[in-house]
């Protein structure tokens, strides 16, 4: 085992899961994943996109908190626990973007078998990307990978 993978099971061994952090490129927005809720309490992996480093972290140790204390997240919920102010919405993650967005997850449960839900974020008129004004320049921060194609 490398450094890299050394440090995904030692952060799910002490906390339950693992942030994985993926910078932006030509490709895609900067984004972020868990790696270890599914293992560790049954529940999907979360992903999220298109938000500063810190703040993704962030949202997805809060949403890590709520699945601890033993709250469910799935396909079509919405909270208000997780981001101040706003609520979130979740959505199913489709399998056919797996390759694109969690390598270390594939590698850590050795094949695409987890689910796995976006955390959705909404602009700051509350309205989310499926909403008709909300803004065509910030879709490109949220892929919709809960569809087929993005």
């Amino acid at each position: 085992m490398d450094a890299s993978e050394k440090k995904v099971h030692d952060h799910i061994a002490r906390f339950g899961w693992h942030a994985q952090i993926v910078t932006e490129s030509k490709e895609g927005p900067a984004f972020a994943y868990s790696i270890g809720l599914y293992r560790t309490w049954q529940h999907p992996e979360i992903l999220i996109c298109g938000l500063g480093y810190d703040t993704m972290h962030q949202i997805l140790s809060n949403i890590a908190r709520e699945i601890k204390q033993g709250t469910r997240f799935a396909d079509g919920d919405e909270s208000a626990e997780i981001l101040e102010g706003y609520c979130v919405a979740f959505r199913q993650v489709q399998l056919v973007h797996y390759r694109d967005y969690f390598g270390f997850a594939l590698w850590y449960y050795q094949g695409p078998h987890f689910p796995v839900l976006q955390c959705v974020w909404p602009d700051r008129y509350a309205r989310f990307p499926w909403d008709d004004e909300y803004p065509e320049s910030a879709r490109w921060r949220q892929p919709e990978l809960w569809q087929e194609q993005r």
